[in-house]
């Protein structure tokens, strides 16, 4: 348990030395490590620690990495709607780790893609679309700390994105209307409102099936 406690403080200090604004949410919800027992993680994983040492992490006011479940924040379990055997029921065979305030979500793929299983995976709310980042969950949460996320988003953020997302909780997202993948959509002029983030999931599913993007 020593050794596992020693990872989540690496992490730890890792989130709280990185130059992107970090806020880390302690204290995971009663049912932490249940999740992690469906998910078949452990405390000596990235992926086990965060769940059972966090109710979430938000990186730059933006990214929302999940921990466990409480009464009052979207964890890894509510996020996926998983079922009793621990299986993502949101997007079959890609468990969401981590979303954005604008729609995207970062998800590891155990069988949706033939290429790039137990990579994290970025699904663009501009593009309606999947790709690899090629990224390991342990990456893929240093790149969080780490990372040029304002590169990242070049082409999603406003001038006062960060006055528009410090405020948007879990379970909630920023619709951009035109849509993000609409030719019509000038960032800067285009209306935002708060959303749940199931309303949006929806839509932009909606509309990938739609388009016939991907399967």
């Amino acid at each position: 348990m020593q050794e596992n406690n020693k990872l989540w403080l690496e992490i730890k200090e890792m989130f709280e030395t990185s130059q992107t604004e970090v806020t880390i949410f302690n204290g995971a919800g009663s049912d932490s490590a249940k999740i992690c027992d469906m998910l078949r993680v452990t405390s000596a994983s990235a992926m086990g620690a965060v769940i059972l040492n966090t109710s979430g992490v938000v990186f730059d006011d933006w990214i929302r990495l999940y921990g466990g479940d409480t009464s009052d924040r979207v964890g890894i379990s509510k996020i996926n709607l998983l079922s009793k055997n621990g299986t993502p029921e949101r997007v079959k065979q890609m468990l969401i780790v981590a979303t954005d305030v604008v729609g995207g979500i970062f998800a590891i793929n155990s069988g949706k893609f033939d290429e790039g299983i137990g990579d994290v995976w970025y699904f663009a709310p501009d593009t309606l679309d999947w790709e690899d980042l090629e990224l390991r969950y342990s990456e893929f949460i240093a790149w969080l700390a780490q990372g040029n996320i304002d590169e990242f988003y070049s082409s999603m953020r406003w001038t006062n994105w960060r006055e528009s997302a410090k405020n948007v909780e879990f379970d909630k997202a920023i619709l951009i209307y035109p849509f993000l993948w609409s030719e019509e959509v000038n960032i800067e002029t285009a209306s935002k409102s708060i959303v749940p983030f199931d309303e949006l999931f929806a839509t932009n599913m909606e509309y990938r099936e739609k388009f016939g993007i991907g399967d």
